[in-house]
């Protein structure tokens, strides 16, 4: 897949989004790749409506779990929320976006820069 190097947060996030979606498998993932993956929902984290105090909690997920790589959860949630993330999170193994590199190049592009990366690691 071609992906423009230089994508806005909302289509990153999309693009990313579609890629979980697409990875997604049913059955494990063969022992050795374990690491790689997580069993989880393929929505992204979402909360209910606070409470009469303020209060919300993680939602439920409403489509079944699956193994979905690791990375690509990462990538999300860290797009997703504007988090903070240091140069160390970013060169951890567990994250990287090597199998995808049209993402691994917008994600990339979307993080030079960024007032969300931590310069020291």
């Amino acid at each position: 897949m071609e992906v423009p190097a230089e994508l806005d947060r909302t289509t990153l996030l999309a693009l990313i989004d579609r890629m979980v979606r697409a990875e997604a498998r049913e059955n494990a993932p063969p022992q050795a790749e374990r690491g790689e993956w997580m069993y989880g929902s393929v929505e992204p984290l979402a909360f209910t409506e606070p409470d009469a105090h303020g209060w919300m909690a993680i939602a439920p997920p409403v489509s079944p779990k699956r193994w979905i790589p690791r990375a690509l959860c990462f990538w999300r949630e860290v797009v997703s929320m504007g988090a903070n993330v240091s140069l160390e999170q970013m060169a951890h193994p567990a994250h990287a976006l090597a199998r995808w590199p049209g993402i691994e190049r917008a994600v990339l592009a979307y993080t030079r820069g960024s007032k969300y990366i931590d310069a020291i690691a």
